[in-house]
């Protein structure tokens, strides 16, 4: 009977013991899952605050032998068992310069600070940082950001970790972990707002007037006013509007992505970045990063202009991405683009020479000044275009001068110069423009008209040269217009005729496969000379009839 009792008893004990921890569970639990090897003596031990729970545990989870349990099964937990330590974050990136508070005292920012509770981080003008949690959730901040660290906490070896960040001014972009059970948490509050979040990425800020604003690129955010009980939830391309002691506006769509008009990614100089201009756009917000996942700021400006100039940065490859802000100052969705940049070592400056080059002469000469850069040697590139995809000429020299080749074709040509050290070619310098040419000089005609013949002649040319003659009746040379080709083996021909008449000639030549032509000589007018034949011959006729 005794028996009966005892065991009356212990299993009333244990069935109001089952139902406070089957209580305890539905309130908030953590689910384990087994892996291969693992027993509850092992679980026990690891996660939870006392091993005395080794009991508790095994009773509410009905597991027969704890010391072999199935791999893949599931085992409760009760929050209120699970060991909970302090944790600490880490900075992962920083760009320029920002400061630590600590007791106090404010101190520089470095990359290998380590982050704990009650610390604030402050960005510049010009510096940015991330920074990553225990549980690899990671925050970007701007510049000009002030966030203080609330609460930093971690469920022992469980993945699971509370984190609770005030941005007191600025703006910050978080992109947070998947919730790994019921203690994890991420909360970012302004003095206008919380906002609560697992498993997504998106932007809040806080100004000067104590406004903020949430804008959800990825997931869902629960938004709620500082002292309000009421949370409003805004999705996945939605944002809203917090100012201090009222609640968020209604969630409205972000703008949607400028469309970038830029189609170069290749720069030699600082790229200029075009985009369409959005209706409800007041402002742009413009910001470069080397990653694509913009977790590492580098650079960003906001303007209210479609275009801006990059910076000059070290020659690599980078992104950049482009947002507009409406006219609550709520910040919509990113256009992204990447671009390479190659600014080193620079170009060296060309010299000033003549539009005009004669061949085979002295001032058949490119030259340049030497690079500000230490340089190994410098590319040559001589083009018929002035975009450089018809080059007649490419060279690596080591001077600073280069002699055109006697056989390039006269016409108009732009040039320019890289400097090169190593194997790294800098950008080319700004391209010049000159016309490759020669001369020949203006011949000298003759025309001396008698009895309706006009003898028309000059001095002897060149083999390879080619004489035109061009004869007209007035000095235009519109009216009546004949044209006479000769070649060298000829000083003179006659013409006939018994009107007035104007010449006039010039000499052509072929070299290197381009023509070229003399000046016109001086036009002769026969007219004049033939009245000056005919008065000597009258004056001789009358001394004879005299």
């Amino acid at each position: 009977m005794k028996k009966f009792i005892v065991y009356l008893i212990t299993s009333s004990v244990l069935l109001f013991s089952s139902l406070q921890t089957t209580y305890a569970v539905e309130k908030k639990a953590w689910v384990y899952v087994v892996s291969n090897g693992d027993s509850l003596w092992n679980i026990t031990s690891k996660f939870l605050t006392k091993i005395d729970y080794y009991t508790k545990l095994q009773q509410l989870n009905n597991i027969k032998y704890p010391k072999r349990i199935q791999p893949g099964s599931v085992i409760r937990i009760p929050m209120e068992w699970i060991k909970h330590t302090p944790a600490s974050a880490r900075i992962s990136f920083i760009q320029g310069e920002s400061l630590l508070l600590r007791d106090n005292k404010l101190i520089p920012l470095t990359a290998s600070t380590t982050l704990v509770l009650g610390d604030e981080i402050r960005t510049s003008d010009k510096s940015s940082a991330t920074v990553v949690f225990a549980d690899g959730s990671e925050m970007v901040l701007f510049k000009n950001t002030i966030i203080a660290f609330d609460h930093l906490s971690s469920y022992g070896k469980t993945g699971m970790v509370d984190t609770r960040v005030s941005v007191i001014q600025g703006k910050v972009e978080t992109n947070a972990k998947k919730n790994k059970g019921p203690g994890s948490r991420l909360d970012i509050s302004t003095p206008s707002a919380i906002s609560s979040v697992r498993g997504t990425m998106y932007r809040v800020s806080n100004n000067q007037k104590n406004i903020s604003t949430v804008e959800v690129i990825e997931g869902t955010v629960a938004v709620a006013g500082e002292k309000s009980n009421n949370s409003i939830k805004v999705a996945t391309g939605q944002g809203t509007r917090i100012e201090k002691g009222t609640e968020p506006t209604k969630p409205v769509p972000l703008l949607a992505p400028p469309h970038i008009l830029t189609t170069q990614t290749f720069f030699e100089q600082a790229p200029v970045i075009k985009w369409d201009n959005i209706e409800k756009a007041k402002r742009y917000n413009i910001q470069v990063s080397p990653k694509k996942d913009f977790k590492r700021i580098i650079w960003g400006q906001i303007t209210t202009d479609t275009f801006i100039v990059l910076p000059k940065l070290n020659d690599d490859m980078y992104y950049y991405r482009v947002t507009a802000i409406d006219a609550l100052g709520i910040e919509g969705k990113p256009a992204y683009k990447n671009f390479t940049l190659n600014l080193s070592p620079r170009a060296p400056q060309l010299k000033n020479i003549p539009e005009r080059i004669l061949g085979n002469s002295t001032l058949s000469m490119l030259s340049w000044e030497n690079s500000v850069d230490l340089t190994d040697r410098y590319k040559v590139e001589v083009a018929k275009d002035e975009k450089f995809t018809q080059l007649v000429l490419n060279k690596n020299i080591t001077g600073n001068q280069l002699a055109l080749p006697n056989n390039l074709a006269f016409g108009n040509y732009y040039w320019r110069v890289s400097s090169i050290v190593d194997t790294d070619k800098g950008p080319a310098s700004t391209p010049l423009m000159f016309n490759w040419t020669t001369t020949i000089e203006t011949p000298q005609c003759n025309a001396v008209a008698s009895s309706g013949i006009v003898d028309i002649s000059w001095k002897t040319i060149k083999n390879d040269h080619t004489i035109i003659v061009e004869t007209a009746q007035n000095d235009q040379f519109t009216q009546g217009l004949k044209a006479y080709q000769i070649s060298s083996e000829k000083n003179h021909i006659q013409h006939t005729t018994n009107d007035e008449l104007f010449v006039r000639c010039k000499i052509t030549a072929s070299y290197n496969n381009s023509t070229i032509e003399s000046p016109w000589s001086k036009t002769q007018h026969t007219t004049q000379i033939d009245k000056g034949v005919m008065s000597l011959f009258g004056f001789i006729l009358l001394i004879i009839l005299i």
